[in-house]
């Protein structure tokens, strides 16, 4: 809560009391004219929330009995005790709502250099299965986030429409509720020049169902170390996507409903009874390899890469074309990706030779990684699982490397800790963000994630387990070839 709405809710709790033990109607008045200056002041300065709605509330109500001098406890003790319960849970569920979801900062990015971004639309041949209409081509938008010359460029909103909008959709919320965000200041500006020279490019796949771009605070500390990042939006799979006509494809309940059906749930049932059950690695490498290749996140994990390897293909195009003229080392491309996407990024680095190197970020490496091995410099960095939590990248990366292969964890991390989702939703038990502080997992994973790019792509004599000796958080070795 900013200092306006922490005054304005003091001044809404103690006056109640003030009203009902003092006698001075002019004193009353008093308190109540500070009361609706506080309150004009935040909405001014701090702008409108609706979280606050129940405090604003209470607190119209309360400078009318300042102003006709009621006093606010009176009546009989059931009276008075019905009056305490109303308004102090009116007034808990304004700070509880404005304290979870805050207007929250940013991690301010360390490298040296600004950000900027601007978008590209891709639209291919493919046909794209995810929709009804017959013929429709896969379209992707691309988020581009790179190094920038700031002149008098404005910075940009945090997340764009595609992404509020689907996110509110996905629970059922009004399509407005998170104009609130309009306060949150980015340090990623819209559209400047980008830095002389070239740059080696990262290319990044967000989660299933979550906001395509909802992680600035990890890839604008990216950025600012002097990578360019492509942030692929998978049009139908995340929460939601702004095209440049405006239109918006939110994420595919329907073709969901029809992959994710009751044969894949028996599927998945049938093959952790075994994996449960037995001690016979023979029989828990055959349940589990087949899950990996069959169930419907290996098809989404395919589709991924897909949509990765048509950017990779078009981005010589965007090098000679673009804004990105002579800005893209093309010698240098990584990938990486968050959960889902994290697959995508295993699996394009089998697929397509440009790819240099890769890291997986809490991904299950559904696909048919199980079936060969890697022979580029690979990371995989997980949140700290619970015991009882599958590991299926165990089998998944059973046949190992022919090169460098690590592996990372962060511990007290949670699934979410990759993401802006704990500074946007400010609660543990809501955020699936683990005990770790969010800024600490952010900053552990960028360190992560630019050291290793910065000895696979950019040559740099780095050893990356040296990493572990500054946070006692985290864990990583590298696996022996």
């Amino acid at each position: 809560m900013s200092y306006l709405e922490i005054l304005l809710l003091s001044l809404v709790s103690i006056l109640p009391f003030y009203l009902s033990v003092q006698n001075n109607s002019s004193n009353h008045k008093y308190l109540g004219i500070l009361t609706v200056i506080t309150l004009i002041l935040h909405i001014i300065l701090d702008d409108f929330r609706w979280q606050m709605i129940p405090i604003y509330l209470s607190c119209i109500f309360l400078v009318l009995c300042s102003y006709k001098n009621w006093k606010f406890f009176k009546g009989s003790w059931l009276r008075k005790i019905t009056s305490c319960i109303f308004l102090f849970s009116l007034l808990g569920i304004g700070f509880l709502l404005s304290t979870i979801l805050p207007i929250f900062s940013l991690p301010v990015p360390t490298g040296k250099y600004q950000v900027g971004s601007k978008y590209l639309h891709l639209v291919s041949d493919e046909t794209d299965n995810l929709t009804k209409k017959i013929n429709d081509k896969r379209e992707l938008m691309i988020k581009v986030w790179y190094p920038a010359i700031i002149k008098e460029e404005e910075k940009e909103a945090y997340l764009n429409d595609g992404d509020r909008y689907g996110f509110a959709a996905k629970y059922g919320l009004p399509k407005n509720i998170f104009n609130y965000l309009d306060k949150v200041e980015t340090h990623t500006f819209q559209s400047p020049a980008v830095v002389d020279g070239k740059f080696p490019l990262l290319i990044f796949s967000h989660g299933l169902y979550s906001k395509a771009s909802g992680y600035y605070a990890l890839i604008e500390e990216i950025v600012s170390n002097g990578f360019i990042v492509l942030n692929i939006n998978h049009t139908y799979e995340s929460v939601g996507t702004l095209f440049p006509s405006n239109e918006i494809k939110l994420y595919s309940k329907e073709y969901d409903r029809k992959k994710n059906n009751k044969e894949m749930a028996a599927m998945i049932w049938s093959a952790m009874e075994v994996y449960k059950n037995t001690t016979d690695e023979t029989k828990r490498i055959e349940s589990v390899s087949h899950i990996l290749k069959n169930y419907f996140a290996a098809e989404i994990t395919h589709r991924w890469a897909n949509d990765i390897d048509l950017v990779v293909h078009q981005i010589p195009v965007w090098e000679k074309y673009t804004f990105l003229l002579n800005h893209i080392d093309l010698s240098k491309i990584g990938v990486f990706g968050h959960s889902q996407g994290g697959a995508a990024a295993g699996q394009i680095v089998l697929n397509n030779p440009k790819i240099s190197a890769g890291i997986s970020i809490d991904g299950v490496q559904w696909g048919n990684m199980v079936d060969t091995f890697l022979t580029k410099p690979f990371l995989l960095l997980s949140s700290d699982w619970s015991e009882d939590h599958p590991n299926l990248n165990k089998y998944a990366f059973r046949n190992g490397s022919l090169t460098d292969f690590y592996q990372a964890k962060i511990k007290n991390s949670g699934h979410s800790s990759f993401m802006d989702i704990p500074f946007m939703i400010n609660s543990s038990l809501i955020n699936e963000g683990g005990k770790i502080e969010p800024e600490l997992a952010i900053e552990i994973t960028s360190k992560v994630v630019i050291q290793f790019f910065n000895k696979y792509l950019n040559e740099k004599n780095i050893n990356i387990s040296n990493i572990e000796n500054q946070y006692k958080e985290l864990v990583l070795k590298k696996i022996n070839n």
